[in-house]
């Protein structure tokens, strides 16, 4: 080999060692950098869940929730609890009746004052008041939830709206009315099967009647199933008229009085819890839907908005609707909470047709009851 490419093969040699020598000082060439998967939790917190997630953080801050009711203080203890239970948000209740709800706020409106979150029951006000006078915000832009969200889970294959526009207000109850009962220990079985039976001369003078223009909604059902005439018989019974839920069922309790016809679920389930001697009668004439005094609507300007928006869903979602349920041993409007709980009197009968007492035209037409009810009964009404 001459001396020529003798140079070479060295020159080309001392190259390719100087190549290895650096390519061991510098380590392996790194991989091409890879795109990181996305975690479960940065995909799940994307919708509904961020803007959930954002809610709850909020109504935190704001702590508190306002709510005026004309419910009773046993259920309201209960709603309570298992809000702050769930959530660690206190509700700071104001009990109202039902007469006095509209004067309250409008009062306070005109003083300046937004005190309130939630307006709950006195449907007929917030139907007949409230939300003609724009002193109500829509409540349908806070739902939120699926669960919620998902008509196939309702009874009438639609979230239960009370008012007319389907925004406003909502109802999470709709079970069989039956707004009769006896004392069991003065009225044997068979002997009140209806509200027909009222009129048997044996119940006069002994008849406690919720008052049939404050509490309007006792006489429009009788209205709806039995026409005016039958209102007018029965004024002939001479039914004592209260505006006091409370003491009308003492008197029953007592055995003051031996039947009444009332417009408070929630306070008839508290006595019978209790164990006082009263019982429900199913009317032989018909039912109505509704909830008792739980439906709800959300005042304008509410001073805790966020905890106002966790409070509606949370309200209308299954977990609350399986404990509301229990507690009041009602139905609930939701399709999928059980009801293996309920006695055959609480429970929807598919072969019935219903009518629907929490919506705003029956609101609309307790309204005209009222005007009748307080000329028929007028004489009668202290």
């Amino acid at each position: 080999m001459n001396s020529k490419k003798i140079g070479r093969v060295t020159l080309i040699g001392l190259v390719c060692s100087i190549l290895i020598m650096l390519s061991c000082a510098l380590g392996p060439e790194p991989a091409a950098p890879t795109k990181a998967p996305a975690t479960a939790a940065a995909t799940q917190l994307q919708g509904w869940e961020a803007d959930w997630q954002a809610t709850l953080a909020a109504a935190r801050r704001e702590g508190n929730l306002s709510i005026y009711t004309a419910s009773g203080g046993d259920i309201r203890v209960q709603i309570g609890k298992w809000f702050k239970d769930k959530f660690g948000l206190e509700i700071d209740w104001t009990p109202i009746p039902a007469a006095q709800t509209s004067p309250k706020v409008f009062r306070e409106r005109q003083a300046g004052l937004y005190l309130a979150d939630i307006q709950m029951g006195a449907l007929s006000r917030q139907m007949g008041e409230l939300k003609p006078a724009g002193a109500l915000d829509p409540i349908k832009p806070l739902l939120i939830l699926p669960e919620v969200l998902d008509k196939n889970v309702w009874y009438g294959g639609d979230i239960p709206w009370v008012d007319n526009d389907r925004a406003y207000t909502l109802n999470n109850i709709l079970s069989p009315e039956n707004r009769l009962a006896i004392n069991t220990n003065l009225v044997k079985p068979g002997e009140i099967k209806g509200y027909r039976d009222l009129l048997d001369p044996r119940w006069k003078d002994r008849i406690i009647l919720m008052h049939p223009v404050l509490n309007a909604r006792p006489t429009a059902i009788m209205h709806t199933l039995l026409g005016p005439d039958f209102l007018r018989k029965l004024a002939e019974q001479r039914p004592v008229i209260t505006d006091s839920p409370r003491l009308g069922f003492e008197w029953l309790a007592q055995g003051k009085y031996p039947v009444i016809v009332f417009g408070r679920m929630d306070e008839l389930q508290e006595f019978v819890r209790a164990g006082a001697p009263v019982g429900k009668v199913v009317p032989q004439e018909g039912a109505t839907l509704a909830g008792g005094q739980i439906s709800l609507s959300m005042l304008n300007r509410a001073p805790h908005p966020n905890a106002t928006k966790v409070f509606v869903n949370w309200w209308m979602g299954k977990e609350l609707g399986v404990t509301l349920g229990k507690y009041l041993v009602l139905q609930s409007a939701r399709l999928d909470v059980p009801t293996d709980h309920l006695p055959p009197d609480e429970m929807r009968d598919p072969a019935l047709k219903y009518v629907i007492a929490e919506s705003e035209d029956f609101q609309n037409e307790q309204a005209k009851i009222a005007v009748l009810a307080r000329e028929i009964f007028g004489s009668l009404i202290k």
